[in-house]
């Protein structure tokens, strides 16, 4: 199980009794990760683990499956129907009223809402006083270790950086032996770097030309690929880990040109994104030299306003970062109030990627990517490569 120590802290920080974590079947993929439920176990019955701010765990755990929470230390509760579930959720409440679970008033943030609507009818029909548990979660899994901040810092992300320079050189290479380069021939290239060079990553990079990078998500594959040639606009968006598997993500976007120059509305886009991002790093300085929090949807609108100032408002059709954890998209604050509205303060000992990007469909796509990382006393720094400013010339 995750640190109880660390847990019965953020409770106490955030004024909470208690912390219920519920399940049935899989469906709340946060309690298995808090509760570092083993793959083996056969589950197919619903289960609560509660995690007071002060005191022990006290699991509740059906007749049949017994030993689906054997693993924790606490006081198991046995049940077999549904009185019995109800009773057993019952004490839960008296005791400890004040709970966060995994609910997001309005949906605000999905990636924190797993618990279904009628759990929370029950709940409160028991007169418990419910909360989100989006920011408990954050500082629960979304904060990084000490050594997984030098580790990011000294290998992953200079790393990644120099995998991107040597993408552009087989890029150039490419072209300059055969006319052409191929994204899917290049996508594999970074991928055997990758695994040279000690990372790895849960799905391949995107390497999309002009046309292509117009769907923000595109990436090439043995099935679906495109070639191109001397004067055109590249995508390169690659994310990675240490082979390892216990360090934390790098996730960078960068844009290059094969030949040796835009068109005016091409300079107009990427000259929009890049002062956008700029934005974005801005205001997490400006907030840190004040003292001041920030939230992830603030990111958000400074980085939106630019872009559609511009006029190209209409194209940029995401969020504009995620957090990043052992996974690219982790639990912390997303810099996000378009999908979804995030308020939820960055935190020290994070990271989230600014991304915002330009996607015109039949014409272009771009984007730029850098990751920000916080250190113990909130002070934030961009990551590996110093961010990308001008259009890399590859002709």
């Amino acid at each position: 199980m995750k640190s109880l120590p660390n847990i019965q802290v953020a409770l106490q920080k955030l004024g909470l009794d208690a912390w219920l974590l519920l399940d049935f079947r899989g469906n709340n993929s946060i309690a298995h990760e808090i509760v570092e439920m083993p793959e083996h176990i056969h589950c197919t019955r619903r289960w609560a683990v509660l995690i007071p701010a002060y005191g022990s765990i006290r699991t509740l755990v059906h007749a049949i499956e017994d030993f689906t929470l054997a693993h924790i230390d606490a006081e198991h509760i046995i049940y077999s129907g549904h009185d019995g579930w109800h009773k057993g959720l019952q004490s839960f409440v008296d005791s400890n009223p004040n709970i966060a679970i995994e609910y997001s008033p309005m949906n605000a943030i999905p990636t924190a809402s797993k618990v279904d609507a009628g759990t929370v009818e029950l709940l409160r029909s028991m007169n418990a006083i419910i909360h989100s548990s989006a920011d408990l979660l954050q500082m629960i899994s979304a904060v990084w270790t000490n050594e997984q901040l030098q580790e990011n810092l000294e290998f992953t992300a200079p790393e990644l950086g120099k995998i991107m320079h040597e993408t552009f050189h087989e890029i150039r290479s490419a072209i300059a032996k055969s006319g052409k380069a191929n994204e899917y021939a290049i996508q594999q290239f970074v991928m055997k770097r990758f695994a040279e060079c000690g990372l790895m990553t849960y799905s391949e990079p995107i390497i999309a030309k002009d046309k292509n990078a117009a769907s923000p998500h595109y990436a090439p594959s043995a099935s679906r690929h495109s070639d191109f040639g001397p004067d055109t606009i590249v995508l390169i968006d690659m994310w990675a880990c240490p082979a390892h598997g216990r360090g934390t993500y790098s996730d960078i976007t960068w844009m290059c040109h094969t030949g040796t120059s835009m068109s005016e509305q091409e300079a107009s886009i990427f000259h929009a994104i890049i002062d956008a991002r700029n934005a974005g790093i801005a205001l997490f300085d400006n907030r840190f030299n004040q003292q001041q929090p920030v939230m992830g949807c603030e990111i958000d609108d400074a980085v939106r306003a630019i872009i559609n100032e511009r006029g190209f408002g209409q194209y940029f059709v995401h969020r504009t970062g995620h957090s990043i954890t052992t996974e690219t998209h982790g639990p912390g604050a997303n810099m996000d109030n378009y999908e979804t509205k995030d308020a939820r303060s960055v935190l020290p000992m994070t990271s989230c990627s600014i991304e915002p990007g330009i996607y015109i469909p039949g014409f272009v796509g771009m984007r730029t990517e850098i990751d920000m990382v916080f250190e113990a006393d909130g002070k934030p720094i961009v990551s590996g490569l110093p961010p990308q400013q001008e259009m890399l010339y590859l002709g």
